[in-house]
């Protein structure tokens, strides 16, 4: 009786073309390669051929399995759609036709592999749903540069509105796990990145995700492990709640990179990322904001600064750190560092709340609050704000916490001691060995040995580090 089934069910598949089974609004996606013995086959084509079927008023269910995705896909202007993902969708290792066909996303020349779209729109994973992006070929290829040209968002989301998607995990991302795009009320929840080199390259860009352009967006209980930002909220961004999220060998948790194009300005207000736990990552809670004046070549692979705008209504609330590199910082100079134009930013900030802000700081350095010298900060609050040196916490030697501040309003009533200045040119990330780390000249620190020795960026695959082990 079985076999029969399965029989009539094989035929059914085989008489609708790929293997996509179509019943009345629901398609059905079985991975090509139940019907080649096993043998990887592309199954973009079924795929896409499911969503024209029933994008619209209907369900799209890929099986369990491996779905081996050999092309890009633009599945946008969905309706009314359902979409379950129960088995792994494992991206190609093709480099040289991801860089030349991945679709362009606008935004700092970036592109992606699979845009994704549409009108009340669901997308559940059930905690198994797996995009794996076989981003190790990207890590050894991309060498540690940045902003490589053609190297794949592994899935953005584009012109959405009501969108949810659930349950979903990401492993070895091509470049960064997700993208939001030009949308409105978009939550995603339940979701788990990781992405790791297993070689003497690092996971550059591997953020968690970025948003731009976008509104109305929530990030409930999320876990990131990646070698980038974590949670990124860039320009024109409105209303963005984050709950819940733990990021391990991260770059935190910050608005920006805001004010890079002339004549393109960026405004954000209204974020709150709250219940926030950070594991060996770089860098804390902060904003990065471009120079005053575009430059030709900057240190993010590209021409930036002189965009204009402001950010305002930004909260970072009940934050727990681990031997974080830079807990609180502000910088309006973050890949420029050329001393003639670092203090030019016009971009304006106010109204940033650093509020029960607790843990561990790998070097001395809790706080690093450079406001642009034309553009003073209104408004700073630092509330509850607890973190000592990882060194103290060890009851090893440690210098005294610094809290470098510069063109703060009211900086004697912010509720941080501002016991230093802040310099312009501020290394937006410090690294173990960043030469800066070991001299005199730019913070008026010396950090200790003991300090240096960290797992901010270990070596790739070493014993300990990326177990979320500060030791």
């Amino acid at each position: 009786m079985l076999l029969t089934r399965l029989t009539l069910l094989l035929s059914a598949v085989l008489a609708v073309r790929a293997f996509v089974v179509n019943e009345g609004t629901t398609c059905t996606v079985y991975p090509e390669s139940l019907t080649h013995f096993g043998k990887p086959v592309d199954d973009t084509p079924s795929i896409l051929h499911a969503f024209e079927l029933c994008g619209k008023n209907g369900s799209v269910i890929l099986t369990e399995g491996a779905f081996h995705i050999d092309q890009v896909m633009n599945t946008t202007g969905l309706q009314n759609c359902d979409v379950e993902l129960h088995g792994e969708m494992i991206w190609s290792t093709n480099v040289p036709y991801w860089l030349s066909h991945s679709y362009s996303v606008t935004y700092a020349n970036l592109s992606t592999a699979w845009f994704f779209g549409g009108e009340n729109v669901t997308f559940k994973g059930f905690g198994k749903g797996r995009f794996n992006g076989n981003g190790q070929v990207w890590y050894d290829e991309n060498r540690n540069n940045s902003n490589q040209p053609g190297r794949p968002i592994a899935f953005t989301v584009l012109n959405a509105k009501n969108l949810w998607m659930d349950g979903v995990t990401w492993s070895q991302a091509q470049f960064w796990h997700s993208f939001i795009s030009h949308s409105q009320n978009v939550t995603m929840s339940n979701i788990y990145m990781s992405s790791l080199s297993n070689s003497t390259w690092f996971t550059v860009n591997t953020d968690g995700t970025d948003m731009w352009n976008s509104k109305d967006i929530s990030y409930y209980n999320w876990t990131v492990t990646g070698g980038d930002d974590c949670i990124a909220i860039k320009g024109n961004s409105t209303n963005v709640h984050a709950k819940n999220i733990t990021c391990i060998h991260t770059h935190g948790m910050p608005v920006g990179s805001v004010g890079q194009l002339p004549g393109f300005p960026d405004y954000v207000e209204n974020v709150l990322y709250e219940d926030v736990t950070l594991i060996n990552s770089t860098n804390g809670a902060w904003v990065k904001a471009w120079q005053g004046q575009n430059k030709a070549v900057t240190t993010n692979g590209g021409s930036g600064g002189g965009g204009g705008g402001w950010a305002k209504n930004i909260t970072w609330r009940n934050f727990h750190l681990q031997n974080v590199g830079t807990p609180i910082s502000v910088t309006e100079c973050v890949y420029g560092h050329d001393p003639s134009v670092c203090d030019t930013s016009e971009y304006q900030l106010s109204n940033l709340t650093w509020e029960n802000i607790t843990g561990t700081a790998h070097f001395d350095i809790i706080a690093s609050i450079h406001c642009g010298a034309k553009v003073p900060c209104p408004g700073l609050k630092f509330i509850d704000v607890n973190i000592e040196t990882w060194n103290t916490s060890l009851g090893k030697p440690s210098l005294p916490p610094l809290y470098l501040c510069a063109n703060i309003m009211d900086q004697n009533s912010t509720g941080i001691p501002c016991n230093g200045f802040a310099p312009y040119n501020m290394p937006n990330v410090l690294y173990a060995d960043h030469p800066d780390l070991q001299t005199t000249k730019t913070l008026n620190i010396v950090v200790p040995e003991a300090q240096r020795d960290n797992c901010l960026f270990p070596t790739p695959g070493l014993d300990g580090c990326y177990a979320g082990d500060p030791n």
